[in-house]
């Protein structure tokens, strides 16, 4: 039987892991801890962010970056420790397993939405089956074992499950997991997407495409003293280097989403404080392969072979990053390293594979990409790689929400380029990117062996036999080569020094509750 109440998390200790990347890359990556100090109320947070998001809604919102916004509008079933991903308390009070297929949840009491509608059972109940059966969920991967919801009382529910599924508590951190307010819904419809009514710490105020995005303080938000800002003001700032200098010229007080060459500029100037933390992103390369040329696994291969992710960390990321050839980070627990680094570069091997394929004069494949600065230099060098085999790419640079749109919607193009994860159970990373039903694989295509390899991580909350299980299914995506992973990144945040207990987090999912500004309102 599964655990009651039994957190499936991954733990990494990232001041052991920073020390090591700091080591060998000649630079301190996270400051010292200075001396604590009581929060200040008031005052507004300007974040600047790189990407406008494609929707504020946790049911058909596609973007990573959409969770700027997210959690700071909605709250969680469960919520979880952004270091550690341990679970804990939220929405739901407790939760335990009374059978495998059986996860009841108790709910806090005494909680409204923005629109002053209460949370209840109910409320979730209409969430968790919006997410499953509407037509437009982005999220009915992540909710596919759930069954039926059951309304026991109005603070507690049980969900049924059509099979196991050990990290579904985990799961219900994500956005499968934000709780919006049915009566939006009715009153909204499709246009809830852009009017985001949830119960979380900030209610929604407005949202200028492309520029900026304003929420104010829920002054009756159920967890005590929280939050501590007045405000937050989001500005969409799309180059990385323009967005970490207006953090430097004091226009605003937090870029977040960037990368290490940021960090290098932001410690040119001396007057903010940059971090880089290990993160549970990597960025890789999507393949439509339910038709050809990648329905072929030897082209995908090929693709893999001929990437040399060593330079491309060492060129790109001043060698702060993780080559790798799989989708989790070697620190996580349910990694598997006989097969981490399966790819060596290799670009006779490459090739080779191309020959075996009937493509022995190379091959021409489109592609879309991201079309900021930092993202551009990325896929030129990766473009130029391929190219050394014989593989010429035709890249279309767009922004993320159009590139998602085209490939992974319209089924357009052969591959996309870019950064993925940020799912807190390694069951979701496997699910969300290669699942039948799932946003993320483009040719709705599941291969033989897929399903069974995935049940079998879910089965058991042993974490042994979890691994035991993950390591299977690993070695299959990999030498499937479903996708092409180059490195895990490091998540870099660059912020002013008036800005106290920010916390980035394995997911690159910020969450403002309690953060504060030492200017406060004065």
């Amino acid at each position: 039987m599964l655990a009651q109440a039994q957190p499936d998390a991954t733990r990494i200790d990232r001041r052991t892991v920073l020390t090591g990347a700091a080591a060998a890359a000649g630079a301190t990556l996270l400051p010292q801890p200075g001396a604590a100090q009581s929060p200040r109320r008031g005052g507004t947070l300007r974040v600047a962010i790189p990407f406008n998001p494609g929707a504020i809604e946790p049911m058909t919102g596609r973007n990573l970056p959409d969770f700027n916004v997210l959690y700071a509008v909605f709250d969680n079933l469960i919520d979880f420790d952004p270091l550690t991903l341990d679970l804990r308390p939220g929405l739901a009070t407790a939760w335990r397993w009374t059978t495998p297929k059986t996860l009841v949840l108790d709910l806090v009491d005494g909680v409204t939405f923005h629109d002053g509608s209460p949370f209840n059972a109910d409320a979730v109940r209409f969430n968790l089956e919006r997410y499953k059966n509407d037509p437009r969920s982005n999220v009915k991967a992540d909710v596919s074992t759930l069954e039926r919801v059951e309304v026991n009382a109005p603070n507690q529910v049980t969900l049924h499950l059509n099979r196991p599924n050990a990290g579904l508590p985990t799961i219900l951190t994500n956005r499968a997991g934000c709780m919006v307010s049915p009566k939006s819904i009715a009153e909204k419809g499709p246009n809830v997407d852009r009017y985001p009514v949830g119960s979380g710490p900030f209610r929604f105020v407005e949202w200028q495409d492309n520029s900026s995005i304003k929420l104010l303080r829920n002054d009756n938000y159920w967890k005590k003293d929280q939050p501590y800002l007045d405000g937050l003001e989001f500005h969409i700032i799309n180059e990385l280097n323009v967005l970490t200098r207006s953090v430097i010229a004091g226009e605003a007080d937090l870029g977040i989403n960037l990368q290490v060459p940021q960090k290098l500029i932001a410690d040119r100037a001396g007057n903010v404080i940059a971090e880089a933390a290990p993160s549970l992103i990597f960025f890789g390369v999507y393949f439509n392969y339910s038709r050809p040329p990648l329905s072929d696994v030897r082209i995908r291969q090929a693709l893999n072979y001929a990437l040399d992710r060593d330079a491309i960390v060492r060129v790109l990321m001043a060698g702060i990053g993780e080559p790798s050839s799989t989708i989790l980070p070697k620190q996580h627990w349910a990694q598997d390293p006989d097969t981490a680094n399966y790819y060596n570069h290799d670009i006779d091997k490459a090739k080779k594979l191309l020959a075996e394929a009937g493509y022995a004069n190379g091959i021409d494949i489109d592609a879309f990409g991201w079309a900021d600065q930092v993202a551009m230099q990325r896929q030129e060098l990766i473009i130029s790689q391929w190219a050394q085999a014989g593989i010429r790419v035709k890249l279309t640079p767009l922004a993320p929400q159009t590139a998602i749109q085209l490939f992974m919607l319209e089924k357009k193009g052969a591959m996309f380029i870019s950064p993925a994860g940020g799912f807190p159970d390694p069951s979701q990373f496997y699910e969300v990117l290669f699942g039948k039903d799932a946003l993320r694989n483009a040719g709705k295509v599941e291969l033989p062996g897929f399903r069974e390899l995935l049940d079998a991580t879910m089965e058991v909350d042993d974490r042994a036999q979890r691994k035991a299980a993950f390591a299977k299914l690993q070695r299959f995506v990999v030498e499937q080569a479903l996708q092409a992973p180059q490195y895990i990144m490091f998540g870099v945040t660059v912020r002013s020094k008036q800005v106290r207990n920010y916390v980035d987090g394995l997911l690159t999912t910020p969450k403002f509750h309690q953060v504060w500004l030492e200017t406060g309102s004065g």
